[in-house]
């Protein structure tokens, strides 16, 4: 269910066996047949790619987050994902940051996300550049990001630099990243490794703060 890449990465990262990682695996099969049954076959534009979504929920159940946040929600794949891996843990929180309340003109954004997922989730409207400062202010802190929204190299650098001030320890996911090299910098600047978990879609990537 994890690409081999994927799995080394998160085996070094969270220093853990394999029969731990899958014991956290095991719970994925779950929510692909929950998003499976929500997306009846439709390939949803900008929704997290089949192969990036165990990788998130692993993750997730690895590092056992209180605050996540997470910039873009689109339909809500990657969304439903993380609350369905906090649901199973029984803890924490997610916050979204979206730049609208419409996915489109008949839908709204988070469409898919089930309803008994919702009590972990705060959705933010508006963009990162004017939410994410002020929200992670009033968080304090948080353990894991989640970058999903506008892929130009200016936004992607914003996001990355502003996450990283306010993440004492934690990890950051970059979604899309190979669109621009602002991940690629950013990691060489705070010299710290930058991990492709998977070259699906525009890729994936994570950088940990320790």
């Amino acid at each position: 269910m994890l690409n081999e890449k994927a799995m080394n990465a998160l085996l070094s990262v969270f220093k853990v066996n394999s029969s731990t990682l899958i014991d956290a695996i095991s719970g994925y099969s779950h929510v692909d047949e929950l998003l499976r049954m929500r997306l009846r076959g439709k390939r949803l534009w900008g929704a997290l790619s089949p192969e990036k979504r165990p990788i998130l929920y692993v993750l997730i159940k690895l590092l056992k987050p209180k605050i996540a946040v997470e910039t873009g929600v689109g339909a809500g794949v990657s969304t439903t994902v993380i609350l369905s891996a906090l649901n199973e843990l029984n803890d924490g929180f997610l916050y979204s940051i979206e730049v609208s309340r419409y996915y489109d003109e008949n839908k709204p954004v988070g469409f898919i996300i089930p309803e008994e997922l919702k009590g972990r989730w705060v959705l933010l409207i508006g963009s990162s550049r004017e939410l994410l400062e002020k929200t992670l202010t009033r968080l304090g802190s948080l353990q894991f990001f989640l970058h999903d929204s506008d892929h130009s190299y200016s936004n992607v650098l914003f996001e990355l630099e502003t996450v990283w001030r306010f993440m004492e320890r934690g990890v950051i996911l970059i979604d899309n990243y190979r669109f621009s090299n602002a991940a690629v910098l950013f990691a060489k600047k705070v010299k710290v490794p930058l991990l492709e978990l998977s070259s699906e879609a525009g890729g994936l990537a994570m950088m940990l703060k320790a």
